[in-house]
């Protein structure tokens, strides 16, 4: 190496040197910050993801069950992380999770019954990771309290969809059920001999061994995890609730 490069070399060694002493445990641990918040902002775009497609399939499976004219708009609203729809409902502008909830879960006859549930999992989410703020930049800026909740509730709602029915009986929800098992509620089941007479079953698009619909039940389950991971990353363990817990749990208006 010629003399008139020694000299430079040695200063940039020394420069590489300084900046490399400075690098503090601090520093450290807002870059290992900052990565967990980007792996937070991954999980929460993957869990807005399952819910539109949680929300297409769930309309297919209950056409009956939504407003068609305001399905457009409660798709952009997740899509652009908005917060602008809210249902009237028992003279009563809803706006709280807990509002949509409580309905899309209510024994009674209720109309658009999809559109509560779908609008209420998106206002769970929308505010446990603060989606009407800018870009967190660290794991420790997003709310611990309410991400914990979501994770609470999603346990509860998934299990309500399973298994929740309303006054007359039927499932408030047609989600994991195939076809005949729908029928059948619909029938005097009094004589089982009546499954053979179900037009799923008559026509041999289904027979008693089918398996359930497991799609649904495989989305909401991604949701759930990737509130998991989340959690994790804000050093938060996610604990699963009991069943009477889940049971006895009511969404108060």
């Amino acid at each position: 190496m010629s003399a008139k490069l020694i000299k430079p070399f040695f200063i940039i060694v020394f420069v590489l040197l300084f900046q490399g002493c400075s690098f503090t445990k601090q520093n450290i641990q807002s870059i290992a910050q900052s990565n967990s918040a980007t792996e937070i902002s991954k999980y929460k775009n993957e869990t807005i993801f399952s819910l539109l497609e949680y929300k297409k399939k769930l309309n297919l499976r209950n056409p009956n069950s939504y407003n068609k004219t305001l399905s457009k708009e409660i798709t952009n609203q997740i899509q652009t992380n908005q917060d602008y729809i809210n249902i009237l409902q028992d003279g009563k502008v809803l706006k709280s999770y807990d509002d949509y909830l409580h309905y899309a879960f209510s024994e009674k006859d209720i109309n658009n019954r999809n559109d509560f549930l779908i609008i209420g999992l998106y206002k769970l989410i929308y505010k446990a990771y603060g989606l009407e703020e800018s870009h967190k930049f660290t794991a420790l800026q997003h709310n611990k309290f309410e991400l914990s909740k979501l994770y609470k509730y999603l346990q509860i709602i998934r299990w309500k969809i399973r298994t929740q029915k309303n006054a007359k009986g039927e499932y408030l929800f047609n989600t994991w059920q195939n076809n005949w098992q729908i029928e059948l509620l619909q029938k005097d089941n009094s004589d089982l001999n009546i499954i053979k007479e179900l037009k799923y079953i008559k026509s041999n698009d289904e027979t008693l061994y089918s398996p359930s619909n497991f799609s649904f039940e495989i989305l909401l389950s991604r949701i759930l995890l990737n509130v998991e991971y989340t959690l994790r990353k804000i050093n938060i363990e996610p604990y699963a609730m009991s069943t009477s817990a889940i049971k006895s749990f009511i969404f108060i208006l």
